[in-house]
């Protein structure tokens, strides 16, 4: 008896062992995509997630456009909504060799994309890297019906950021009251830093040639041209309103343009415009002062089109999930980087969402796996 006891005891743990190395090997299995996956692109160990399918099942969601990333215009935090956006769908983007830049100072060129990163139809969902604008060339490597989308900011305020970020006093050893005291030295300015860092940078990044700089019947041809090609101008100062138009464009929902705010520097270090500052700077820029007066009003009028209670209740809509969202990434804020701009301490490590919103750049690697 004893020993039919024993043998039925060791049968068993033969048995549960077995069970057991095979769930562990099925389980291993199954994870050795997501494993190589996240070694391949030197990931956290995150869980990585998807969207929620309620959110990409719409029919009628537009999922291809050109952004034109501007320079200091909140222009990353919108990167990083468009990346985020096309990540989670695999779909195709136009992709720099090695760094943020796909053309500048030259304008962009189809030839510019090489051959390792081109799609097999030659044709993107989505552009949203630093370059210089090219109507033509754009539309020739977008696929049919993408959304030409921009963001601008206050001349004043970019070009106080601008200075400070690219430390152009060292550049051009020149301060920044130095330069607002004694206006004439703006002749230091004559050549752009790195060859596409200056005046009137907005103007400089939508292909404006230089020449109509200070050409008042040329800037606004000029400004008439980008009206006709861009579905939508947003403005960084009304970032929320602009995310509210950018996702009736797009027939997105608010979910989709959540955000933690990107490479913007602490109050304290940015300088104390005066209204003769103001004046001043708007006279170094006088391109990007017409183009964004003009785009200002056309951006009004959108919103009265809209319906003002109506835009009034969306932005209440995105900023309360927006604060929701810090809640739930943000345990803390330091200073890194180029330009000693906040970067973000995560609360838990394993959400995808806040891990992909708080980086300032998806690396190259990780976007070439979609293709």
């Amino acid at each position: 008896m004893r020993q039919l006891i024993a043998l039925r005891c060791c049968v068993f743990f033969v048995l549960s062992v077995s069970v057991i190395i095979y769930v562990y090997g099925w389980h291993k299995t199954t994870n050795s995509v997501e494993e190589a996956r996240r070694k391949l692109l030197s990931l956290p160990d995150v869980q990585i997630q998807t969207i929620s399918s309620s959110l990409i099942s719409e029919s009628n969601e537009r999922t291809d456009i050109f952004f034109l990333k501007a320079h200091k215009c909140a222009s990353s935090t919108l990167q990083n909504i468009f990346l985020r956006f096309g990540y989670s769908r695999e779909l195709d983007f136009v992709l720099p060799h090695n760094n943020n830049y796909i053309g500048s100072p030259q304008h962009f060129k189809k030839s510019m994309i090489v051959d390792d990163l081109t799609s097999s139809s030659g044709k993107y969902n989505i552009f949203t890297h630093h370059t210089r604008y090219s109507f033509e060339q754009m539309k020739a490597v977008m696929k049919e019906g993408a959304a030409f989308v921009t963001i601008l900011r206050d001349p004043t305020t970019l070009f106080e950021s601008i200075y400070s970020y690219y430390s152009l006093n060292k550049a051009f050893n020149l301060s920044f009251d130095d330069l607002l005291r004694n206006p004439y030295k703006i002749h230091k300015f004559n050549h752009r830093y790195l060859k596409k860092i200056g005046l009137n940078q907005m103007s400089f990044d939508l292909g404006m040639p230089e020449e109509f700089f200070n050409l008042d019947a040329k800037i606004q041809y000029y400004i008439n041209k980008i009206d006709n090609e861009f579905e939508l101008v947003m403005i960084s100062e009304y970032i929320e309103a602009s995310l509210v138009l950018l996702c009736d464009l797009m027939n997105w929902p608010l979910e989709n343009v959540i955000f933690l705010k990107l490479n913007s520097r602490p109050d304290i270090s940015k300088h104390i415009l005066t209204d003769n500052d103001r004046d001043v700077i708007r006279k170094f820029n006088h391109a990007d002062t017409m183009l964004y007066d003009y785009f200002l009003n056309k951006f009004r009028n959108q919103i009265k089109d809209y319906g003002e209670e109506r835009m009034e209740e969306n932005i209440s809509k995105l900023i309360h999930l927006n604060n929701n969202f810090s809640y739930r990434c943000v345990d803390g804020i330091n200073l890194k980087g180029y330009g000693h701009t906040k970067a973000y301490n995560l609360r838990h490590s394993d959400d995808w969402l806040c891990y992909y919103a708080a980086r300032p750049y998806i690396n190259h690697q990780e976007l070439k796996l979609n293709g």
